[in-house]
């Protein structure tokens, strides 16, 4: 179960990444065309703009649309990169979303309201449930607006961030911004992961028998349409001899006893995957690689292990096996049939081991 829903966590990461991916590409674009439209509004706006017409479209526009679409690129081409893990391509495009991101609050550092761009940058890392992930991408943001605030004049013609008590305090808080929205990240990624993990919790208790903790039917009828479309394996059916005497002289709850110890047994013999509770005195086993001989001699060991049980003295406990082998065609329902016609011939010898194959040689 857990490799099921790991694959299909990687699966969805993957689906995300792309989309993280694209919508750094889009927001390059977006940023593009609204310069474009901002130099022709702006420009209309006495004092707005003191750069020359040249200048302007260099620093606002050629250079960080080369910048961000550099970014972009390198993204790209670590998503795809099937070498790299898929922690390190998830960190790639997050960092490169993060470094547009800084690039656009940088060079349009008129309006304070960019901060929000490398908020925007880390939350998106959240979808990923990774905290280390988050850390970093927050990492990198904390760090790389303080760098370009103190350390990079975009364009000495406008005023700076920081060039009076007022704004230097709306910066203080946009740290502090930054900081909390990283803070409520990661308190997002740990409910969500305890959601998943109650869901996974859930899923598990639905397949498995409450008494003896093996896994039921529904579980079993999910193994044997696998079975059936790979194309091979076995199905044991499991009768115990001599327990409906235990229950009956000796009570029930020296039975649901037995029928846990009988599941204990099955699973430290056949594996916790490969034993499942068909109902009453009923198990089955499902073995994916189809070699008779070591199933058969399984079967024997359980049935050894079976009766030597003390604990339900004067009863005896023991089991008949049925055993069917997959063959091409086969649906579900009729290997089940086929393994409860061998259990049938086998309970008729009582504790024996019938092949269903046998049977119709």
């Amino acid at each position: 179960m857990h490799r099921k829903n790991d694959r299909s966590g990687n699966a969805q990461n993957e689906s995300w990444m792309r989309l993280h991916c694209y919508m750094t590409g889009a927001l390059t674009l977006a940023a593009a065309v609204l310069e474009l439209i901002m130099a022709f509004a702006l420009n209309r706006i006495e004092g707005f703009v003191s750069a020359e017409p040249v200048l302007y479209i260099i620093k606002y526009l050629i250079t960080p649309v080369t910048i961000n679409c550099v970014l972009v690129l390198v993204g790209m081409l670590a998503m795809k990169n099937r070498w790299l893990s898929r922690q390190t391509r998830q960190t790639m495009v997050s960092l490169c979303m993060a470094g547009v991101c800084l690039v656009l609050y940088e060079v349009h550092s008129l309006f304070p309201a960019l901060i929000l761009l490398p908020v925007v940058a880390i939350m998106l890392t959240t979808s990923y449930g990774d905290y280390r992930l988050t850390s970093i991408t927050a990492g990198v943001c904390l760090l790389g607006v303080p760098v370009v605030d103190l350390l990079v004049v975009w364009d000495s013609t406008q005023r700076h961030r920081l060039e009076n008590t007022e704004n230097r305090i709306n910066w203080l808080l946009s740290i502090v911004m930054l900081l909390g929205c990283y803070l409520l990240c990661l308190a997002s990624i740990y409910y969500e992961r305890q959601r998943i993990q109650q869901a996974a919790r859930q899923k598990w208790e639905l397949r498995r028998d409450g008494l003896t903790g093996l896994l039921n039917r529904t579980a079993l009828n999910d193994r044997l349409g696998q079975l059936c479309a790979g194309g091979q394996g076995v199905l044991v059916m499991v009768d115990l001899d001599g327990f409906k005497q235990l229950n009956d002289t000796m009570g029930h709850l020296k039975g649901d006893a037995c029928l846990q110890k009988v599941a204990a047994i099955l699973r430290s013999r056949a594996g916790e995957e490969a034993a499942f509770r068909y109902g009453g005195d009923e198990f089955c086993l499902v073995f994916h690689a189809p070699e008779l001989r070591r199933i058969v001699q399984a079967c024997e060991q359980i049935g050894r292990s079976l009766e030597e049980m003390e604990d339900f003295s004067p009863c005896r406990v023991g089991a008949s096996f049925g055993v069917a082998e997959y063959r091409p065609g086969m649906t579900p329902a009729q290997l089940l049939k086929n393994a409860d016609s061998a259990l049938y011939r086998a309970k008729e010898k009582r504790g024996s081991v019938c092949l269903w194959k046998e049977q119709t040689e």
